[in-house]
């Protein structure tokens, strides 16, 4: 794949993986594949093992965390599941699986955070080789933005942050000229 076309590959991915943060989900996740896919060209155009290492264990991790995080929620739904499907004449009190449940779910939570701060640090680094290989200072100001709001997220707007630091990377992939080898 030439140049061009995985920065345009990688440049709509992240664009897309942007516009997801709002709640559209199969543009984040068809916007995080493309800008993966784009990336891992870019980083074989460039020949450069440790950004093609960077980009893999910013998705693993990130997919871990993810994985996580919906397994938090399905032990929730597991552990309230009794309070939820009991006969309405059955009188029955679900408040002793209050606490358990959202342990649980607290456990989990703070689980998928360890593994999504380990992959924005990835995600950080992978942007700071593409802003030495391009000499664009863009991919280190979105990679730095990215992890600002990974921090963050636990507070609503690193959310926001987060879709910010996704279209400030895809802008420096589509305006990024292609470097003299």
């Amino acid at each position: 794949m030439s140049f061009d076309s995985a920065k345009v590959l990688a440049g709509v991915g992240a664009i897309l993986a942007g516009v997801g943060v709002f709640g559209y989900v199969v543009p984040s996740i068809i916007g995080i594949i493309l800008f993966l896919i784009g990336m891992l060209e870019l980083a074989n155009y460039f020949n450069d093992s440790r950004l093609r290492s960077d980009i893999i264990y910013w998705f693993i991790f990130g997919l871990i965390a993810l994985i996580l995080l919906a397994s938090g929620i399905m032990a929730l739904v597991v552990v309230y599941h009794p309070a939820i499907v009991t006969h309405p004449m059955i009188p029955y009190s679900g408040m002793r699986f209050i606490f358990p449940g959202l342990l649980t779910l607290v456990i989990f939570i703070i689980i998928a955070a360890v593994f999504f701060l380990l992959s924005a640090i990835y995600l950080r680094r992978a942007m700071e080789t593409m802003s030495t290989r391009t000499n664009e200072s863009l991919f280190s100001t979105g990679g730095l933005i990215y992890l600002i709001g990974a921090v963050l997220t636990f507070i609503v707007i690193g959310v926001f942050i987060i879709m910010i630091a996704w279209i400030i990377i895809g802008v420096a992939l589509l305006s990024v000229k292609e470097p003299s080898k």
